[in-house]
């Protein structure tokens, strides 16, 4: 069936995207989306690769760039977020099936020198389920938070809804409930060091930008956005020898601007050579912006995925929804 699928919807080049596979009990990660195991990564990887032969970034650029045409279905996998997984668990799988890969990192994090703001909220939410709150510091959390919830589950769901304009309140929450944020990253480094990015480019491994802290952009102003994207994009320069400018929205390029497009795409002064969002398959306005797959949002197998995105955008053809339009 995915076959028939790939034929009828033309769309042949395949972009999964993953950030972490792990058989640990990753806290900072699992209020927030499905972890894949290592088993169940190899199984999504063996099915990809049954309909899909790995392309690397040269040839994705080639073909945006209409020197070369992608003529057999291809595939590029994704990471976001720079965890620690995608060298010690990542890397030497996709190394022994020969599989190129994007990572893209978020440069506040890199060395673990801060802590994204949702993995602190899942950090959190684990430590106020599994530990017992005090009446005294209940009411103080409470009092922190939007609507002051009344139950211990309200409160981790309204932990985890807090955005990045409000991310401060949960160092607040922080000090109440002794949670050291610090002692996480020092302990368990969860983040790539620069030393591990140097070694996953020696492999082969291509690296781009995901902003410098992770901000929902459809929550920051024009100006905002532009410097996160410029100045993480300039880090990665200034640090890592790369080829090409590669950038992937943090969360969603959703609202972002047509303004926001053209001015990375420039012709006099291009930000970006190729940048990712996260809409599952849709055609784009931008041929230099490609819309990937998020494989964590279920606990569904990899072919239940791909079938239900190729019937959705089949679906949206009829109804003319298949791109993506900006304003």
């Amino acid at each position: 069936m995915l076959k028939s699928l790939i034929h009828i919807s033309g769309k042949r080049v395949l972009l999964p995207l993953y950030h972490v596979v792990s058989d640990s009990d990753l806290k900072h990660i699992k209020n927030l989306y499905t972890v894949r195991t290592t088993k169940q990564f190899i199984r999504d990887l063996d099915f990809i690769l049954k309909h899909f032969e790995p392309v690397n970034i040269d040839s994705l650029m080639g073909s945006v760039n209409n020197r070369t045409k992608i003529k057999r279905n291809s595939v590029l996998f994704t990471f976001d977020d720079g965890l620690r997984e995608v060298h010690d668990i990542i890397a030497p799988i996709l190394k022994q099936k020969g599989i190129p890969v994007a990572i893209f990192v978020n440069t506040d994090f890199i060395d673990n020198k801060n802590l994204f703001y949702r993995y602190k909220a899942s950090l959190m939410v684990e430590e106020i389920k599994t530990k017992e709150i005090s009446k005294s510091q209940f009411n103080d959390i409470s009092s922190k938070l939007i609507n002051n919830p009344n139950s211990i589950n309200v409160i981790c769901e309204t932990i985890l809804n807090i955005d990045y304009k409000n991310k401060s309140v949960i160092d607040e929450i922080a000090k109440v409930i002794n949670l050291d944020f610090d002692e996480f990253l020092e302990t368990k480094q969860p983040y790539l060091t620069s030393l591990q990015i140097d070694s996953l480019i020696k492999q082969g491994f291509s690296v781009g930008a995901h902003s410098i802290d992770h901000p929902e952009y459809f929550n920051i102003t024009y100006d905002e956005q532009i410097k996160q994207t410029t100045e993480s994009l300039q880090w990665i320069k200034n640090n890592f020898k790369q080829k090409y400018n590669l950038f992937a929205f943090p969360f969603t390029d959703n609202c972002v601007s047509k303004q926001f497009f053209e001015t990375i795409y420039s012709s006099e002064n291009p930000i970006v050579d190729l940048s990712f969002g996260c809409a599952g398959i849709k055609d784009e306005l931008f041929t230099k912006h490609l819309q990937r797959i998020p494989i964590e949002e279920s606990h569904q197998s990899i072919r239940k995925i791909l079938i239900k995105e190729y019937l959705a955008y089949l679906g949206k053809i009829l109804i003319g929804k298949n791109v993506i339009r900006r304003r």
